[in-house]
């Protein structure tokens, strides 16, 4: 049993941006707040990791889009600098053994499967405006959609041309990190509704990833932390919340916190795993049950330079016949050194997985030499992250719905049990998915604690 108890306003399990951010807020309007994390780290899935070579590396989230402008709000707070992701030069396609190069969003294949990938992404942006972001069970077509997945959509009918097809399954295995089959249609147009549209999700300019942060991503949750002082408590897995009328006991094998409200900030995947006294109503419980995240591996290699810019070439590169199919240079200021990312996703990533960590060390100089040249093959560092083996993650970037599940439950994403609020990016509407969704959902988990108590008074 715990020897140590807390008593506080509000307990926060899980220091990621959602957690952090309902817990600054709580604490500027007044309310004294625990927040307990079970790493020995804050950011939960943002993670800035030291390298070898004595650079931050993002092993975890890294982007931020023009859109995100809680996220950007919030970095201006916490007085941290974002940099233009590089973009000059050509973009590199590799399919059927040819590396291709081009310049802007449009790639150089067959015309009449540019056409059809063209027609395909003008039909699931026109499905998603049917989706209200905050309530995509409500569509009027989403018992059709959600009763089919996205591999059911994408088919010859939907999709006329092969490389079209592969075009747009590519795109949605990178976005949601699982089989088309794992997924849900009516999952893939909340996501493009909360984006705005595909195009939002899959560019860099203009797109999710225009920009980086300076320090990495991880300055971010290590900011609001130094400013929440002893708040934050690290190493403290919980495993037990007993929720009452009056208080809730969030406990740890460390230490045990009585609070007023508790909010669960963690994946879904995990917050499954807590006993919760009284147990939760069956149909919340069969929600947790039923969102995993998906399988993300990524690799970030290290140069002595960016010698693929001097090459012309922006770094971003797709190669949908590879294990690592996306690159994306990420190379922080001031360029003295060169960074490039690589993202496996999926059954890709799974098969990876199995791998030893030399045998999928080659496998990333190979590809990097293939599509960058022989430059490529004497990098100063290279480190990986597998998000699904992460054991306070267990999959990345996000939870995803099948067949089913958000017709059925997910009305009840958001919605409190008692003094237990919920937050993470999976409960967002608007950035969905994305770092600026879980710092909306921090907002509005503390709002309703805020809101509650001043309507209560």
């Amino acid at each position: 049993m715990p020897t140590n108890k807390i008593e506080t306003d509000v307990c926060v399990i899980g220091a990621g941006l959602a957690g952090l951010t309902a817990a600054r807020r709580l604490s500027q309007g007044g309310r004294a707040v625990t927040v307990v994390e079970a790493r020995d780290r804050v950011g939960g899935r943002v993670w800035t990791r030291p390298g070898a070579s004595g650079l931050r590396i993002d092993v975890g989230a890294t982007f931020i889009g023009p859109h995100h402008d809680r996220l950007h709000a919030l970095t201006k707070e916490m007085g941290v600098s974002t940099f233009a992701t590089h973009t000059a030069g050509d973009t590199i396609l590799a399919t059927g053994g040819k590396v291709r190069r081009y310049r802007g969003d449009v790639p150089r294949i067959n015309p009449l499967a540019l056409l059809s990938a063209g027609q395909a992404i003008y039909r699931l942006n026109a499905m998603a405006k049917k989706v209200p972001v905050d309530a995509p069970w409500d569509a009027p077509r989403a018992s059709e959609w959600d009763a089919q997945t996205a591999a059911g959509w994408l088919t010859r009918t939907n999709v006329p041309t092969r490389q079209a097809r592969v075009l747009i399954e590519t795109t949605i295995r990178a976005l949601f990190c699982c089989d088309l089959s794992e997924v849900s249609l009516l999952d893939v147009l909340y996501l493009i509704r909360s984006a705005g549209n595909l195009e939002a999700l899959m560019t860099v300019e203009g797109g999710y990833q225009q920009d980086q942060f300076v320090g990495g991503a991880q300055s971010i949750p290590e900011a609001m932390a130094a400013e929440l002082g002893d708040s934050v408590v690290l190493g403290t897995p919980v495993h037990a919340v007993t929720h009452r009328a009056d208080a809730v006991e969030v406990v740890s094998p460390e230490i045990t916190v009585v609070a007023r409200h508790a909010i669960m900030a963690i994946p879904p995947a995990l917050a499954s795993r807590v006993h919760f006294d009284p147990p939760l109503a069956a149909d919340r419980a069969l929600l947790l049950h039923q969102l995993p995240a998906g399988t993300e591996i990524k690799a970030v290699v290290v140069y002595n330079e960016p010698f693929w810019r001097s090459d012309g070439v922006s770094g971003a590169s797709v190669a949908m016949d590879d294990p690592y199919e996306v690159t994306l240079d990420t190379t922080p200021p001031p360029g003295d050194v060169g960074v490039m990312a690589l993202y496996a996703a999926g059954p890709k990533a799974r098969t990876l997985a199995a791998l030893q960590p030399d045998d999928r060390r080659r496998i990333v100089l190979d590809i990097m030499r293939r599509r960058f040249g022989p430059k490529a093959s004497s990098p100063i560092e290279t480190t990986e992250q597998n998000w699904a083996e992460e054991e306070w993650t267990r999959g990345c970037s996000m939870a995803h719905f099948g067949p089913g599940v958000l017709t059925q439950y997910g009305r009840l994403l958001r919605e409190p049990i008692g003094r237990i609020h919920w937050a993470g990016t999976e409960t967002a509407g608007t950035s969905h998915g994305a770092m600026d969704g879980a710092v909306r959902s921090g907002e509005r988990a503390a709002d309703e604690i805020l809101q509650g108590a001043i309507s209560a008074s």
